[in-house]
């Protein structure tokens, strides 16, 4: 047989399969296909460890199953402010991350495919023609492949259940339902999927404390935790408990679930900060009538060594790299905001009157977002606003505390007024986003948009 000839002989016999393979996929299209598309947000959910202080509502008993989200309580933002109310429920607490989100797989209709004619004559233009239906035909699906979404969890205060919201769609639903009234506080780990729940026990005088994971164990932690805070990375916690004589400190993993005691005082009216891995600030409680101090608790070998003190009114937010402390002291005028540097043993004073518990450092410790009362009733800062018997109406600003010049983002005088507090950023901090202490309820601010 001449060469020539077996070329198209095998030609003609690959078309010819080609054709039957597109007949196939043609006659069986629908019948084995998955048309069901991932839903927008889920999470697998198993309700919390049943107990006496926890109803859960609608459980999922197998907990591997997914469940699409939906929540009335969406709040849309029609203007051009630069405020966004996130939601229209109280909080009791909330954490910025990156969570994961499938992206969906785009599959190939088989109706689009198209079977060419046999040209025995053009060979080059039937082989062109087997490339275009190869392309068409392989791969006709891929594995699916993950996005990273940057996102919120928080927590309502009435109940409990946890929502979370995707900040690049706005989707936003309920992720469990296990419900828990009352909750003061709710402060979640470095994956946003284990919350600690803070609430007084009905009928008792005491703080009852909850960690919950997600699909997961939860247990009940040490009983009078009056203060917690976590470290850094958010891996660990540091409760102070309430003892007879005092307090304890102990430090506690998420993970292994591990606890280690690295503090033990008489004294109990502290505020910790865990700012570097192995040391923890304490603040004195702050009142406008007593002075108050800032210590540093080594927790490597438990001493306990003074910063700088006697200011009244004192509180306290350090930096990130633990270099610089930005704090408020009570004036006859109000409560003025400085900045200690610790490494050179001096204070600055900013020229802004306000409180650090409305403030949050930059990640470089450069900069500090707060947010600033345009009015100042009164001297007796901070209990006033500790209490309630003072609201603020804040305006938000960006100070350098290299330049010391401050850039204003935004005022809610002229929009929906707000008094800010529980202040975070997003990891490229292009959004804050803040508690409105007169409601509770949870907002961002843009920050990449300019004045």
């Amino acid at each position: 047989m001449p060469k020539k000839t077996k070329i198209i002989f095998i030609i003609v016999f690959i078309l010819i399969g080609i054709i039957i393979l597109g007949l196939y996929l043609t006659s069986n299209k629908g019948k084995n296909t998955n048309t069901k598309t991932p839903v927008s947000l889920y999470q697998k959910f198993n309700p919390f460890n049943s107990n006496k202080t926890t109803t859960t509502t609608n459980p999922d008993s197998k907990g591997d199953n997914t469940t699409t989200i939906t929540n009335p309580n969406v709040v849309a933002n029609t203007s051009n402010s630069k405020f966004h109310q996130i939601t229209s429920f109280a909080v009791s607490g909330a954490t910025f991350f990156n969570d994961t989100r499938p992206i969906q797989v785009k599959v190939v209709d088989t109706n689009s495919l198209t079977t060419p004619s046999l040209d025995t004559k053009n060979i080059t233009a039937n082989i062109n023609d087997i490339k275009k239906i190869a392309a068409n035909i392989l791969p006709i699906k891929k594995d699916p492949t993950v996005e990273i979404v940057p996102s919120l969890r928080y927590v309502e205060r009435s109940t409990g259940h946890i929502f979370q919201r995707y900040l690049d769609t706005g989707v936003e639903g309920k992720i469990s339902n296990s419900t828990i009234p009352g909750v003061y506080e709710a402060i979640f780990n470095d994956t946003a999927n284990t919350v600690i729940y803070r609430y007084v026990t009905p009928g008792e005088n005491s703080i009852t404390s909850f960690l919950a994971n997600l699909g997961g164990q939860s247990n009940f932690l040490n009983p009078n935790i009056i203060q917690m805070t976590l470290s850094k990375d958010k891996t660990k916690f540091f409760s102070l408990i309430k003892k007879q004589d005092g307090v304890v400190g102990i430090i506690k993993s998420f993970g292994d679930g591990k606890s280690n005691q690295v503090f033990n005082s008489s004294f109990s009216e502290w505020l910790p900060q865990w700012i570097l891995d192995q040391n923890i600030y304490l603040t004195t409680k702050p009142s406008y009538l007593v002075e108050g101090s800032i210590f540093n608790l080594n927790i490597k070998n438990g001493t306990l060594s003074k910063i700088f003190g006697g200011v009244k009114g004192l509180t306290t937010l350090a930096s990130n790299d633990g270099n610089y402390i930005l704090f408020g002291a009570s004036t006859d005028a109000g409560p003025k905001l400085n900045i200690f540097d610790i490494k050179k043993h001096k204070s600055i004073d900013l020229d802004k009157f306000g409180l650090p518990e409305k403030c949050v450092w930059s990640n470089d410790n450069i900069y500090i977002y707060c947010a600033i009362p345009n009015i100042i009733e009164g001297n007796q800062y901070p209990d006033a606003w500790y209490q309630g018997t003072i609201s603020f109406n804040d305006w938000f600003a960006k100070i350098n505390t290299i330049t010391m010049t401050t850039e204003t983002i935004a005022n809610s005088s002229t929009e929906t007024p707000m008094d800010a507090t529980n202040l975070f950023l997003s990891s490229k901090e292009d959004k804050l986003f803040f508690t409105n202490k007169k409601d509770s309820t949870l907002w961002s601010l843009d920050l990449s948009v300019s004045n």
